[in-house]
């Protein structure tokens, strides 16, 4: 048996010695060679680059990209924000295992004026997610089409996009943008809601023992409370916040539809939101018997001193600021949108501060405020077409959306950030759990940065574990804060979305209508806007004007509403939904 063993080991070394001398001469495509790294991964060789080998340390694939010289892509993001450190171990290892660098660049100021002198100039970083507001670039001819880059260089990533590749392709037949949020992978766990409801802070729930049973009492909750304490920690207390600025505007434009049992659609109402085997008729939902009601309250609660003048002209970065402050007890917003705003009270610990969320209807209506994971086509990359080696950002994508490398930018390092436990499932240590409560410190430990800014695994992984900690069931409810566990038990709940009655619900292939594009001097596109700029108008004078004055003032809204001809407008919509019907059915 030692002989045998010491023959195969004298084969090896063999083999291995005539590999390397093989591998002395640079073949056709390699990285020395000065060719594109192949999108398959090269059988390593003895002399393993560092990269490499950090690879191996970490238990993640090989990538050829290890081998090739280094390069820097900058990349765009519409939202305020800042870098993650430039110590993060996460993303150091990423860097130097794929010999690439992301420079990430945040929103400062005004959105629309950012795109505007982008578009004007034709100079914008090597990429950019603009969410929504991709249009004008891909229109402009500014973008790259992406299908052959990512068919010939990025199989992983090919694979990943498969059930929504045809949705993802263009008027034109291309594919400009590749998705970042709406491609759910295997089971989704569903403990916290990031999407639209009324939320209330903790202290006001933990003040009643309960939650409040309508949007009425919801308000009658915040005015108690607000009587009890006029102040909180020296700051006035706030009633509610409502966010108007630019196209985070859906704070005050989406809560009647919510209210009135619809879901996220965006600029119109189906006639049959929950048709799957054909493409319904839309609709005005702006000047529908269900809003009037709706701001009719906000009108009554101003008056009252629930919600103040203020709040309708904050910029968003006041806004959060306000939020941070813990004087604010309730809001419409989307989770995802204010979220940062709550890290100063995490940070302190003021968990009592943070916020539940609630999904009101009118009398007798099913709430429909949580859905399952959908396809949009808009919430993605898009690529500068003066970018230089294209193909290294697929292959760098591409090797990031594997599974291990997908555990290793979103649960971290094994062993320090997590851990299997005996039965097989991520665990996290608490002190993890309690250091990643902070949106910043994970920014600056963990890839979170990298896992939101790119195509990535949204459900659960092969094995049954959830993408996402905090999407883990067992690991969501050890990792809540001493306060929040015991809330939840005097709630009787056991996650963030305990307090919803809202089944979450499946969509047709056409929701929701928001992610669709329209040029913006289409006759679309112009309907759109003129929409957009009466309810600019209107909504928030609705909120605060006399209240022998709201019908009146109502009236013209919906008169103003009704002279704009918005039926190029639901043709287009009409148009593109039947398009993704038909590429999903056909």
């Amino acid at each position: 048996m030692k002989k045998t063993i010491a023959l195969l080991i004298a084969a090896l070394m063999l083999a291995g010695l005539l590999a390397a001398c093989a591998s002395d001469s640079p073949t056709a495509g390699s990285p020395s060679a000065g060719g594109q790294v192949p999108a398959s991964a090269q059988p390593p060789t003895e002399n393993k680059s560092e990269g490499h080998l950090l690879a191996e340390q970490y238990g993640l694939p090989y990538t050829p990209l290890s081998e090739a010289d280094p390069i820097t892509y900058t990349y765009f993001i519409r939202d305020p924000g800042s870098p993650p450190a430039s110590s993060n171990p996460i993303i150091q290892a990423i860097e130097k295992i794929t010999n690439t660098k992301i420079e990430f660049e945040y929103l400062v100021g005004d959105l629309e004026t950012k795109i505007s002198i982008m578009l004007a100039s034709g100079d914008w970083n090597d990429m950019a997610y603009f969410g929504g507001e991709s249009r004008p670039f891909m229109d402009s001819g500014l973008t790259l089409p992406l299908q052959d880059l990512i068919t010939q260089n990025a199989p992983n990533l090919r694979a990943h996009f498969d059930p929504w590749w045809e949705l993802m392709k263009h008027n034109d037949g291309n594919i400009y943008v590749a998705e970042i949020y709406g491609t759910p992978t295997n089971r989704e766990y569903i403990n916290e809601h990031w999407g639209t409801a009324f939320w209330l802070q903790k202290d006001v729930l933990d003040h009643f023992g309960r939650a409040p049973k309508d949007l009425d009492e919801y308000f009658d909750f915040i005015r108690e409370y607000m009587a009890l304490y006029p102040t909180i920690d020296g700051v006035p207390t706030i009633g509610f916040e409502i966010l108007t600025e630019g196209w985070r505007r859906f704070c005050i434009d989406n809560p009647p539809m919510f209210m009135a049992g619809y879901g996220n659609w965006g600029p119109a109402a189906p006639d049959n939101q929950l048709s799957f085997n054909s493409v319904t008729s839309v609709g005005n939902r702006w000047t529908n018997d269900w809003n009037k009601p709706y701001y009719k309250k906000l009108n009554e609660e101003y008056h009252l001193g629930t919600i103040s003048a203020e709040t309708l002209v904050r910029s968003f970065d006041d806004y959060l600021a306000t939020l941070a402050s813990g004087a604010v007890l309730g809001l419409s917003d989307q989770l995802w949108n204010f979220n940062n705003g709550l890290d100063p009270l995490r940070a302190e610990s003021r968990f009592e501060r943070t916020y539940l969320p609630l999904d009101f209807t009118y009398a007798g209506v099913e709430p429909k405020y949580l859905d399952q994971r959908a396809f949009t086509g808009s919430n993605g990359i898009i690529v500068n077409k003066n970018i230089k080696q294209p193909e290294r950002l697929m292959q760098y994508m591409d090797w990031l959306i594997q599974e291990d490398v997908q555990k290793f930018i979103r649960w971290g390092i094994e062993s320090e950030h997590w851990f299997y436990n005996s039965e097989g499932r991520m665990e996290r240590p608490q002190e993890q759990r309690d250091f990643q409560q902070e949106t910043k410190w994970m920014d600056d430990n963990i890839g979170l940065v990298i896992y939101n800014q790119f195509p990535k695994m949204q459900g659960s992984y092969s094995d049954g574990n959830a993408t996402d900690p905090t999407m883990q069931p067992e690991e969501y409810y050890a990792g809540l804060a001493d306060y929040d566990r015991t809330l939840f038990d005097k709630l009787g709940i056991k996650n963030q979305t305990g307090l919803m009655r809202s089944v979450a619900a499946e969509w047709p292939v056409y929701y929701p209508y928001w992610s669709m594009a329209f040029e913006e001097q289409s006759p679309a596109g112009l309907a759109d806007t003129r929409l957009t700029d009466v309810n600019q108008r209107y909504l928030a004078n609705l909120v605060i004007c006399a209240a022998n004055e709201f019908d009146a003032l109502w009236d013209e809204y919906v008169a103003a509403m009704n002279a704009v001809d918005a039926q190029p407008l639901y043709d287009a919509i009409m148009e593109q939904s039947q398009t993704r019907f038909d590429a999903v059915h056909n």
